[in-house]
């Protein structure tokens, strides 16, 4: 098949991608001889994709077999969304280029530290009899996983050129000149950035190569590069059916590696991915610790698996039973019957809404809102928004939040907000800050959970649930959502079409369904089909 040639484009280099070969040029190369950088953009506006730190630390795994996961150290990203919004690629800090050389060195050398992980990259024996033609070999076939494509003739040269002067001029033995090219091209804007080119004469008018469907696919499901049956699959031109997409998608979600699809996807759009970090009380919730709170992430990747590669539909999922967890039992032990379904009674959900101290109504119903409602939840600008432990000063009790929230809301200020979010949020009041369910609060109130909703009243969560999966089910949001995590920006009015066509054909399916829905539109196929990155 016909693979564009990088320098075949003309126009804006990336500083970015400037600041990597600088690096590359300083660790092991002269300048003359490193990889030239990746442009900025392809003819379009196709946005170059930039690694996240999973990523980064996923693709390294499968492509050297190694443990280390030297993303862990590197910035936080700024990007708005999901960590691989395209529009965080322009600000990446420059303190990243250094963490990306220095990880490539430790990589390279954890690489070639024992004979397994050497293995997977020294498909014949460059010290043997084969010399330069086995280097060769090497830097082809892991040139071609390290870039997710093919490297091109003068690439390959590129490469051989630097082995052969590492062996000549710098006497190292073959394997070690070998690892230094392993290290060139780990700092290589084409190991580092997903680079989508511009139109390929020898395709259909926008259509992606086999090779950038495969990462597309790959970093949608595995947060990985692509594995042999992908590669395959780009080299024979078989992604371009529709039911090749599907036969895929299969095989890649029932692999083990699709777990990264509920920590990533799930986890950034849920939230659950930051709860390792969040803290409780433990002097008021004494079983919290670090086993409950790996647990209730355990717990909550289950429950999203069911709904992906289980049967399970959305029309469920703010009603389905919860997995199993013994070490989160606890929590469920003085639960009524028929009160603990759906996401929103998941511990791992109430505990990432609350405070460490109590529970927080507000924080819930804006989670609730804005994640799976896809509701913009921004307050007017320049607006004091007061405390709540303020709110009503000694007259109301510290610990009952619903009362508070009544002297919170005769603010004008704060009405408006309030009234829409108090009812949401005190409807899930019998749970406290980690999960477990109560009947009243350390002041010995009772608990009120409450309220009216579009007209409705509701005596506690269980009532209002219905309210809140039939308003799910009539909109877009979980096509939105997956929409701007493969695409890895964030949506368009052009996109808005799309988005409403693949949400309809889905019609509140499995998650795996739409899944195939996302990646046979043309938004995904295609090179800026409708939508344009802003």
């Amino acid at each position: 098949m016909t693979f564009t040639s990088p320098r075949a484009h003309a126009g804006l280099r990336l500083a970015a991608a400037g600041g990597l070969l600088s690096l590359a040029c300083a660790g092991v190369l002269g300048c003359d001889d490193a990889p030239e950088p990746a442009p900025a953009a392809a003819p379009g506006g196709m946005p170059l994709h930039h690694m996240t730190a999973a990523e980064y630390n996923s693709t390294v795994a499968h492509l050297l077999g190694t443990s280390l996961r030297p993303a862990d150290g590197f910035p936080a990203s700024g990007a708005r969304g999901f960590d691989a919004n395209a529009s965080a690629l322009a600000t990446l800090p420059q303190v990243l280029f250094q963490g990306y050389y220095d990880a490539a060195r430790q990589l390279a050398a954890d690489a070639f530290s024992n004979d397994a992980q050497r293995a997977k990259i020294l498909v014949c024996d460059p010290a043997g009899a084969g010399g330069a033609g086995c280097a060769r070999d090497i830097i082809e076939r892991f040139g071609l996983r390290a870039f997710r494509r093919p490297l091109e003739a003068a690439e390959v040269e590129r490469y051989v050129a630097q082995y052969t002067h590492a062996v000549s001029a710098l006497e190292m033995s073959p394997v070690e000149a070998v690892q230094l090219v392993v290290r060139t091209l780990l700092t290589s804007p084409h190991f580092l950035l997903r680079i989508e080119l511009g139109p390929d004469p020898a395709r259909a008018p926008g259509a992606l190569n086999g090779y950038e469907i495969a990462s597309r696919l790959s970093y949608l499901l595995w947060s990985s590069l692509p594995d042999d049956a992908l590669f395959e699959a780009a080299a024979r031109d078989e992604l371009a059916t529709e039911d090749e997409l599907l036969q895929q998608v299969d095989r890649m979600l029932a692999d083990p590696k699709s777990a990264a699809f509920f920590q990533n996807f799930f986890g950034q759009w849920l939230g659950t991915r930051t709860l390792p970090s969040h803290t409780a009380e433990p002097t008021l919730f004494p079983l919290w610790n670090q086993e409950l709170k790996g647990a209730m992430l355990d717990q909550a990747n289950a429950y999203f698996a069911r709904f992906t590669t289980g049967e399970r539909t959305w029309a469920e999922f703010l009603t389905a039973p919860h997995p199993e967890s013994p070490l989160i039992a606890p929590l469920y032990a003085d639960d009524p019957e028929g009160v603990r379904r759906g996401f929103l009674t998941l511990p791992a959900f109430l505990t990432l809404s609350s405070r460490a101290d109590r529970t927080s109504p507000t924080s819930r119903a804006k989670t609730i809102l804005a994640q799976l409602f896809c509701a913009p939840m921004v307050p007017p600008a320049n607006m004091d928004i007061p405390e709540l432990d303020a709110a009503g000063g000694d007259s109301v009790p510290a610990d009952n939040v619903r009362k508070k929230l009544e002297k919170h809301r005769e603010s004008p200020d704060c009405a408006g907000c309030h009234d829409l979010l108090d009812p949401i949020g005190l409807s899930l009041e019998n749970f406290d800050p980690i999960g477990a369910y109560r009947t009243a609060y350390p002041n010995g109130d009772p608990i009120d959970a409450t309220g009216v909703y579009d007209g409705a009243p509701f005596e506690d969560i269980t009532g209002l649930v219905p309210a809140l999966q039939e308003a799910a089910l009539a909109g877009t949001c979980p096509a939105e959502q997956l929409f701007a995590y493969a695409l890895r920006r964030s949506p368009t009015r052009e996109d808005r079409p799309e988005i409403a066509e693949i949400a309809g054909r889905w019609g509140a399916g499995t998650m795996a369904a739409l899944v195939k829905q996302v990646v046979t539109s043309e938004a995904f196929r295609l090179r800026n089909a409708r939508g344009r990155a802003r």
